[in-house]
């Protein structure tokens, strides 16, 4: 059983000392969690004994925590980063939706605002198409309904 003789000791064990594999952020936040169990645990000395503990009492509390709860300590760390992790992917993604979404409509109303110009170059090209085969079509009406044949309109420019 691995005894402590104070913080420096417990963070060089989860900090320190730990595999190359594992982020020492890791270790920081397990750090932070066994210092948090010792403010606990001085607030509950204070409120229970009538004064803050000394420093020998602190020295003893480090040498009296277990192995194990540095293991739990490793444990929580982990699973409050694991939280805070998905928290924040969860918050990220929200956001990028959100953006996407803005995006889309934005690019959907700009679409629709050069709709309505193309839409009028279109019925102007229409209009005019349309009239130019009507004059075609009145031109041709008039010749074919005349019976003009060219024979005929030659005598006619001839007279």
């Amino acid at each position: 059983m691995t005894r402590f003789n104070g913080p420096e000791e417990v963070y060089a064990e989860l900090v320190d000392k730990q595999p190359e594999n594992e982020d020492w952020l890791l270790g920081l936040v397990a750090f932070a969690v066994v210092e948090e169990q010792r403010v606990e645990w001085v607030k509950h000395h204070s409120e229970n004994n009538g004064g803050p503990p000394t420093d020998a009492d602190i020295r003893n509390w480090y040498l009296q925590l277990p192995s194990g709860a540095l293991l739990r300590a490793r444990d929580t760390a982990e699973a409050r980063l694991t939280d805070y992790a998905r928290s924040a992917i969860e918050i990220y993604m929200a956001d990028f939706q959100k953006e996407i979404e803005e995006g889309i409509i934005v690019s959907e109303v700009r679409e629709t605002k050069k709709f309505w110009p193309q839409f009028g170059v279109n019925l102007a090209g229409g209009l005019v198409s349309a009239l130019l085969f009507a004059s075609l079509l009145t031109l041709m009406a008039v010749f074919v309904l005349n019976d003009s044949s060219p024979v005929k309109i030659g005598q006619h420019l001839v007279n």
